[in-house]
């Protein structure tokens, strides 16, 4: 009887431990800072949104910023892109891609540093990307 009840006691410390584990991931949040890379004198106009959510419409003047903070959903599948345009130019790019930014952007803002060719995120390395193809 006795070593039920330790056994108990233990499967419910485990499961207390494991459960907080995964709450704590669920609630992960991502820092992304978006700044205007395409040129001197050049607007950058974008629209940030997910499945979900609307960010709404932003300006960029040259080399400023705008950022957002989101939190990872508990499958691991958040995502949110954005629609950028300057000049006759008008690309998108998965901005926020769980499986791709969660570890590079678990302890450093996600900085998006957006130029012509693609965007470059600047966390602990850096990495450039090509936009996404046109639907």
């Amino acid at each position: 009887m006795c070593g039920s009840y330790a056994f108990n006691i233990l499967f419910s410390v485990i499961f207390m431990v494991v459960l907080f584990g995964c709450l704590c991931e669920v609630r992960q949040h991502i820092d992304v800072l978006i700044i205007n890379g395409i040129g001197p004198n050049i607007q950058l106009g974008l629209h940030c949104k997910s499945k979900h959510k609307d960010l709404g419409l932003q300006s960029l003047a040259p080399y400023k910023s705008w950022r957002f903070r989101e939190a990872m959903n508990f499958w691991k599948t958040t995502l949110f892109f954005c629609h950028f345009e300057w000049e006759s130019e008008s690309k998108w790019f998965d901005i926020l891609l769980t499986k791709r930014n969660k570890n590079a952007c678990k302890y450093y803002t996600c900085q998006w540093y957006i130029t012509p060719d693609g965007p470059c995120r600047f966390t602990e390395h850096t990495e450039c990307y090509p936009w996404n193809a046109n639907i």
